[in-house]
């Protein structure tokens, strides 16, 4: 019983570390950001951030894995043979939405590195990515056999649906500022949250 609570402590310890990794990554960058920062958001040593995970390098790309490698796991769990394609194509939706609501720094990670070009993305990150890829190609290959779906690259839909919820979460300030040019035009969608625009992705690209 000892032994579990000390094992719990020390998840405990990992989980705060990645938790401040991914807020001051998202703030400042991978270059700007200082493991002594990290290290005192997260209440711990600094020197316990290298004994735990390593450098950061490694610090960066645990944190992102920390992320995905969950998202792929949880999607790969709820994904049943016996579902339609269309079902499992919403619990593939449902589970990326999960992931950026209960990570609001992520969608910031995302586009510093979009702009940058991938540079800081290791190996590990981009398996990651690969196995939500797998994922969303044997729904859409199930979708085909069935026809119910138009046979299309996994990559253009998955860079379709993470890249309106990343661009839904971080223009919201804007459209917030120009919501009163829009009232009696168009319905304006109040909600920032991600379970908000789901429907409309999914009924987009359902369609």
């Amino acid at each position: 019983m000892g032994d579990q609570r000390l094992k719990e402590k020390r998840d405990e310890s990992v989980r705060r570390i990645l938790d401040a990794a991914m807020e001051v990554f998202a703030e400042v960058g991978y270059e700007g950001a200082r493991v002594d920062e990290i290290a005192k958001r997260a209440g711990i040593n600094k020197a316990m951030i290298y004994y735990r995970i390593g450098d950061k390098k490694k610090l960066y790309e645990d944190v992102i894995h920390y992320v995905f490698g969950d998202t792929v796991e949880r999607i790969s769990q709820n994904i049943k043979d016996e579902l339609s394609p269309e079902e499992k194509y919403r619990i593939y939706l449902s589970n990326i939405a999960k992931t950026m609501a209960e990570h609001p720094p992520l969608p910031r990670i995302m586009m510093r590195e979009i702009a940058s070009g991938w540079t800081n993305f290791s190996d590990a990150i981009v398996n990651d990515i690969s196995g939500i890829l797998v994922i969303i190609k044997s729904i859409i290959d199930d979708g085909v056999r069935k026809g119910v779906f138009i046979d299309i690259n996994p990559i253009v839909v998955h860079l379709m649906a993470i890249g309106t919820m990343l661009l839904f979460s971080l223009s919201m300030p804007v459209r917030q500022n120009f919501y009163h040019l829009l009232e009696g035009k168009i319905d304006v969608p109040k909600d920032a949250s991600f379970e908000h625009i789901l429907p409309e992705i999914e009924k987009m690209m359902l369609r």
